[in-house]
């Protein structure tokens, strides 16, 4: 059987968005072995900005040195994880950060409430550091969804051409 190039172009434009999507699909569960120190209090922090747990002092080191550079430039995490090191090392063990003073909790009621659409977002973000961001999932598939229209667009287009008698 003699399979025509538009039509090959076609099939494999199809089995590529198939694969694509089958790539998504596929979730590989975690290793086995055990998380390292330094991952719990980096997702400590991702969680609400604040480390509230006690870890072991080399464990905060290692974390420092883990962070990825977005973090570190954007944001205050290594102040934060020597803040927490400083705290457990002092045996002080307050996890609030400074955030239990009266001018902060005073700032807190003055804050307005956090409307559904942020609250929506906040319950479908990442809850640990190195986990894939859903908009960036989203438009993956709103990709594949769009090459797989393209394609069969152009296998019908070919179909079409194919049945006009010329």
């Amino acid at each position: 059987m003699y399979i025509r190039p538009a039509r090959l172009t076609a099939v494999s434009v199809l089995v590529a968005a198939l694969f694509g999507v089958l790539a998504l699909a596929v979730h590989t569960p975690p290793a086995s072995a055990a998380t390292p120190c330094w991952k719990p209090i980096q997702d400590d922090w991702v969680d609400d900005g604040i480390i509230q747990g006690v870890y072991p002092l080399h464990c905060y080191n290692e974390a420092i040195n883990h962070v990825p550079n977005d973090l570190k430039q954007y944001t205050g995490i290594v102040e934060d994880i020597q803040a927490a090191r400083q705290r457990a090392a002092r045996g002080n063990l307050r996890t609030t950060q400074g955030h239990n003073d009266a001018a902060t909790r005073a700032r807190a009621n003055q804050d307005p409430k956090r409307s559904l659409f942020a609250q929506g977002f906040d319950k479908l973000g990442p809850n640990n550091a190195n986990s894939v961001p859903l908009p960036l999932l989203i438009l993956a598939g709103l990709a594949l969804l769009l090459i797989a229209a393209g394609g069969a667009g152009l296998v019908s287009r070919h179909l079409k051409a194919r049945k006009v008698p010329g």
